[in-house]
């Protein structure tokens, strides 16, 4: 077994996230050793954040909200960390790692001494059991409903064991030179075994981690209290608190922020984008535009079930009006399909597949006969999404279909879209954040029978030759960043596009940071994908 020196040339050698430069910004702070706090700047204070929701569930393996997710991000801490600053894995609750030579054993060393918010110690048993839940769809500490983002890793998982308290391996099937970038990622934090066994299914209400704040309070639609944890390991945060508040009106974000009532938010109304940038109180933060919003189409419906049906949906969006009216220009034009122009991979001879030509799409709809047909379409009722929704509408009655449109509070929309016997499931306005800055994070999550995209959402699961295209992901992750990974990625996609259209990308965008003028130090990087690392944020006068 060849020993992996933990260094940003090392921990790449999978090939997965080499050259990812893009997506570095000067904004926030952040230590190559799992983010850093602790030293300098103001103390104390509580921060205000705004959320979309909060469903009051907090559990690595169960997403309900972003709001929610974001507290696991501050509550919880994984084996690796990506600060998005810098898109190279960096040690955290792993102090290093070793990789056999054929990429199928990662043998994963603990730090020593880092302690949970419960005063448990962590060892490789918190690891096994904290990601052994995500693999294993029969593991009594689940929740109804769990969605377990881990489970495409642990299927390629052999075998996880713990040789001694502070050693963890995992072998794989196949190589996949995206494991310490997953790692990273939400559903990779650790969460206490002793809190496992006590709360079981419950840990979503009763989260234990070794993040910079610990879990004191939350009420489902309202808000969450976190603490700051004397006990980080990189040091106490500068802050005493993070609020997290469940702000959903456009007009109060707006009034909240230039009050100074919300601290900071990446859930800002695109509308108030230069009325923001004007005033003296807060700051408005430049993130690349690294999500997609999108049409999902559910291939199961029978309104839904022809291709030339779905190809004419494509084909009706006006995308430049979507990004006018409902992004008020903060984005641009779907140019490389799914991979959004941060990520390598990124490829502008996808243009086509985003082109807008209603004249074919009527043309599509009249040749099986779909005129006059009725078509359902459901969107949150926060944000850019309602706004777009409308929008998409009118382009679907424009070429002959009659829509039907529901706007949906965003506490209950995932849950909508898991449940494929919702009158509504058929059309449904999304997005996809880079979670982690890879293209796999984008495609591998999309582009494969699997999860909630490929099952759930779109049913593509179910169409003839789909299930090809989970070797092709994996094929493609495992190549090194360049022309050669480029191009596998743009096979995928073309092929996905053109020989199935389950999902339709309207325009890439950034979630719209902005903070009150005395609120710094916090990782905007990371919050423009809605990724919380709040541990050393500063606020003025506190």
């Amino acid at each position: 077994m060849a020993h992996v020196q933990v260094s940003r040339r090392s921990v790449l050698r999978g090939g997965g996230l080499l050259g990812v430069t893009s997506l570095l910004a000067a904004c926030g702070i952040a230590s190559r050793d799992g983010g850093g706090a602790g030293s300098g700047g103001p103390s104390g204070g509580t921060l205000t954040m705004g959320i979309d929701a909060t469903s009051a569930v907090f559990d690595p393996a169960f997403y309900t909200t972003l709001g929610d997710w974001m507290v696991v991000d501050s509550v919880c801490r994984g084996l690796t960390f990506i600060s998005f600053e810098d898109p190279a894995p960096q040690p955290d609750l792993a102090e290093s790692w070793d990789i056999s030579p054929d990429g199928l054993t990662y043998t994963f060393t603990l730090r020593e001494g880092v302690t949970f918010h419960d005063g448990s110690t962590l060892t490789s048993a918190d690891v096994l059991a904290s990601l052994g839940r995500q693999f294993d769809p029969d593991d009594p500490t689940l929740a109804e409903g769990a969605t377990r983002p881990l489970r495409s890793l642990g299927a390629n998982v052999t075998s996880l064991e713990a040789p001694d308290p502070r050693t963890v391996r995992m072998v794989l099937a196949e190589p996949d030179g995206t494991v310490l970038a997953t790692l990273s990622d939400i559903g990779g934090r650790i969460i206490s075994k002793a809190a496992l066994d006590e709360h079981g299914a419950d840990i979503g209400k009763n989260l234990v981690g070794t993040g910079p704040f610990r879990l004191v309070s939350a009420t489902s639609g309202q808000s969450v209290t976190l603490e700051a944890f004397d006990g980080f390991r990189l040091g106490r945060p500068h802050i005493d608190r993070v609020v997290m508040q469940q702000v959903q009106d456009s007009s109060t974000i707006i009034s909240s922020l230039l009050s100074g009532d919300l601290s900071i938010t990446q859930f800002t109304p695109y509308s108030a984008v230069d009325q923001l940038r004007a005033s003296d109180a807060v700051t408005v933060y430049d993130t690349p535009y690294g999500f997609d919003a999108m049409l999902m189409m559910d291939a199961r419906r029978p309104a839904l079930a022809e291709l030339e049906v779905r190809q004419a949906i494509n084909l009706a969006i006006d995308r430049e009006t979507v990004l006018a009216q409902a992004f008020f220009g903060v984005g641009a034009l779907p140019v490389g399909y799914t991979i959004p122009p941060p990520l390598p991979g990124h490829d502008p001879a996808l243009a086509d597949l985003s082109r807008h030509d209603p004249a074919e799409a009527r043309r599509l709809l009249e040749s099986v006969g779909a005129v006059g047909r009725e078509v359902r379409l459901m969107a949150p009722s926060d944000t850019w999404h309602a706004r777009a929704a409308q929008l998409v509408a009118q382009n679907l009655t424009d070429i002959g279909l009659v829509v039907v449109l529901e706007s949906v509070d965003p506490a209950t929309y995932f849950s909508r879209i898991r449940d494929t016997a919702d009158p509504f499931h058929e059309l449904m306005i999304w997005e996809r954040n880079i979670y982690v800055p890879d293209p796999d994070d984008m495609v591998g999550a999309m582009a494969v029978p699997t999860g909630v995209y490929g099952s759930f959402a779109t049913g593509f699961d179910t169409l003839p030759g789909s299930e090809r295209f989970t070797a092709d992901t994996v094929a493609a992750r495992n190549l090194s960043v360049g022309d050669e990974r480029t191009a596998a990625y743009s096979a995928i996609q073309r092929r996905w596009a053109e020989e199935y259209m389950v999902l339709s990308v309207l325009c890439y965008s950034t979630n719209l940071v902005v903070s009150g003028a005395g609120v710094t130090g916090m990782n905007v990087s990371a919050l423009g994908n809605h990724r919380c690392f709040m541990e050393n944020a500063t606020m003025s006068g506190a």
